[in-house]
């Protein structure tokens, strides 16, 4: 080991359920040398705010600029829980949209008598009014905008439905329930009259008001890092439909987002491929590896769609790079309106997955990767050329000749002789994030229905009987700069008193000038530092290559909104 990576000692695994909003500091907390353990998830316990320790948050700041004035957030994912109790006011489920199931769009309603007939499907025109002009100048050919033109022409004129069915959300939903917890959650307090709703503003801390919660004992006090701001949930699946993912961004566009967040990559068939770095490839020339880099080139033909490996080959006269090329296009031109928040990748490479490789100077693709609170990359976390900022996470495991990550309390540590690695050694966290997950067996946590009084033999009823999990990767930290972002328009907004919002290379100017290269991830106390991943002596590269402009400050970034 080096010396760096044996100093300071490791964070406590115990740990106050919302550091990661004291790292970024949104909640101010005194952890001293024992942060207190989350509250149990009962009536009694989750009365009042979990820590006596926390002495205030971003939020007052901005409650004292003006006017309560919401940011939009829209979040463009595999869809929201609606009916999650700390994300049930936040959720706008009238402009919320499925582009999974319908091409224009579809939306399911709540069922309210019984002769309601299920299968009853009502029209909706969810894109009237599109019209993209504002945008400006695209940078692109005539044919190219021509076929955008055409594409916008017929989704304003387009009709999707409203249904009466299950919905879907509730069953595949569980990533997107993670990231929108994280951005928008709430605590479900309830309000004299019975109702769900946030407490006045300014009672979160300070002035001796109690938070009660909604009186279900699998609920607790959660906060995202901006829970005055409303969700826009607009879900998509994962497959290579370039038009689901046009119609994905011109729908935020069209409802006016102050945010939009993607913490996922996008299938693009040319700029998904992630090329292979020199040193690599110096190593495939060496004879020894010539299978491997066999392989690799087989993996890059097909990647390309070889004719003999791509049975659904374009035909002749087409051009199927078109619709792709659009999308780019349509993405940067709309983050210079708006800052759209992308994750970086789970891989470990040294390059940004797309569309956060799309991230520049002069536009507003905020590209952001995850650290851990010892200070380190978490070890997952793509980094790179066009690093935007980081923000806390989870950790992953590595085992590589340049470095090696364990988690020395797993039980399989024990059992493996880890000393011919010969490499240096870092520490590995235990901290994750904890979010809201989608309830019953689909989520990530697979708990028991959290309205269920008896838990079926042999189930897990999971974090708060299933309402909560554990969460991590580069989606929940781009989840959490998402909320920063929406901060930062609400501050601008409450203070000018306007409904107007900054524009996504302003917002992304203001996050990058609030975050600090020497930063410490509380409640640990090391300073962001380098790691060596993918090649030799990769650490002493500058630190802007690790971790971008390094890792926000919410109480800055909101001064800075609101001294505009």
């Amino acid at each position: 080991m080096t010396d760096q990576t044996k100093m300071p000692e490791p964070a406590p695994i115990n740990y106050y359920y919302l550091w990661h909003l004291t790292a970024l500091g949104v909640v101010d907390a005194e952890y001293g040398s024992a942060p207190p353990m989350p509250p149990a998830p009962d009536a009694s316990a989750a009365r009042a705010l979990p820590d006596p320790l926390i002495t205030g948050t971003v939020w007052d700041a901005i409650v004292s600029a003006g006017p309560l004035r919401p940011a939009r957030v829209a979040l463009i994912d595999v869809g929201v829980s609606p009916d999650h109790p700390n994300l049930a006011t936040r959720l706008d489920r009238e402009a919320s949209i499925d582009l999974t199931t319908h091409r224009y769009g579809a939306r399911v309603l709540e069922i309210l008598d019984t002769t309601t007939s299920f299968d009853r499907e009502e029209r909706h025109a969810f894109f009237a009014g599109l019209d993209i002009a504002p945008l400006g100048n695209m940078g692109l050919s005539n044919d190219d905008r021509d076929y955008l033109g055409d594409l916008v022409a017929e989704y304003a004129a387009s009709e999707g439905v409203l249904r009466r069915l299950y919905n879907p959300e509730s069953l595949f939903a569980s990533h997107g329930t993670c990231c929108a917890g994280l951005i928008v959650g709430e605590p479900a307090v309830v309000a004299e009259e019975g109702t769900p709703s946030l407490p006045p503003e300014g009672a979160f801390y300070g002035n001796g008001d109690e938070l009660r919660t909604s009186g279900n004992r699998n609920v607790i006090p959660y906060f995202g890092v901006d829970p005055f701001s409303r969700l826009i949930s607009i879900r998509t699946s994962f497959e290579d439909d370039v038009r689901q993912f046009i119609a994905a961004f011109l729908y935020a566009y069209l409802q006016k987002a102050d945010v939009i967040v993607l913490p996922r990559g996008l299938p693009d068939p040319k700029h998904s491929i992630v090329d292979p770095k020199n040193e690599l490839k110096a190593d495939l020339e060496l004879w020894k590896n010539q299978d491997a880099a066999n392989l690799f080139t087989r993996i890059a033909l097909a990647d390309q769609g070889g004719p003999e490996l791509e049975p659904k080959a374009a035909q002749k006269g087409s051009n199927p790079d078109r619709p792709w090329h659009v999308l780019k296009q349509l993405i940067l031109a709309i983050s210079r309106h708006i800052p759209i928040v992308c994750a970086a990748g789970n891989s470990g490479e040294s390059q940004l997955i797309y569309p956060a490789n799309l991230a520049a100077d002069n536009n507003g693709v905020i590209a952001v990767g995850a650290v851990t609170v010892e200070g380190f990359r978490s070890g997952y976390s793509n980094y790179g050329e066009g690093l935007t900022v980081v923000s806390p996470s989870d950790d992953g495991e590595v085992f590589n000749r340049h470095q090696l990550r364990l988690d020395r309390l797993s039980p399989f540590a024990a059992q493996h002789d880890y000393s011919a690695f010969r490499t240096r050694e870092y520490c590995y966290s235990h901290f994750s994030l904890l979010t809201t997950d989608l309830s019953g067996i689909f989520g990530y946590d697979h708990g028991s229905d959290p309205w269920s009084a008896v838990v079926p033999f042999g189930t897990n009823p999971g974090i708060g009987g299933g309402y909560y999990t554990t969460f991590g990767g580069t989606s929940g930290a781009a989840a959490q700069v998402g909320g920063l972002c929406a901060l930062i328009q609400r501050a601008y907004k409450s203070r000018h008193n306007l409904g107007d919002r900054l524009s996504g290379p302003q917002v992304k100017s203001i996050l990058k000038t609030a975050s600090r290269l020497d930063a410490i991830v509380a409640p640990g106390t090391r300073k962001l530092t380098a790691d060596c991943m993918n090649a030799e002596s990769e650490d002493a590269v500058e630190m802007a290559y690790f971790f971008g402009s390094g890792l926000p400050n919410a109480r800055a970034a909101v001064q800075a909104a609101l001294a505009i």
